[in-house]
């Protein structure tokens, strides 16, 4: 970004009469953040891959289950939930 700033500076590159130097600032703070995003996808994964075996019991990986709201009776005896014990207020 201060690099594009320089080359608008300088009339290496032409500055927008309304808004001046920030669009092409913009766009470049944005290339580069896409940019070093997508170059560091790899180690991120490496990293991932590496603690597989460590993570499952934490809620990672696809056995976890996020959206269970335990509604079904499965769930229900698994976690130990009755309709008595339940932390839901009762209509009536």
């Amino acid at each position: 970004m201060l690099v594009t700033q320089g080359l608008v500076h300088h009339g290496y590159l032409a500055a927008n009469p309304r808004f001046g130097s920030l669009p092409k600032v913009a766009l470049a703070g944005v290339l580069g953040f896409g940019l070093g995003k997508a170059s560091y996808i790899r180690v991120c994964q490496s990293k991932f891959h590496s603690f597989e075996g460590q993570l499952r019991g934490a809620g990672f990986g696809p056995g976890h289950n996020r959206h269970c709201l335990l509604t079904c009776e499965e769930c229900k005896t698994k976690h130990g939930l009755s309709k008595e014990g339940s932390s839901q207020p009762s209509t009536s």
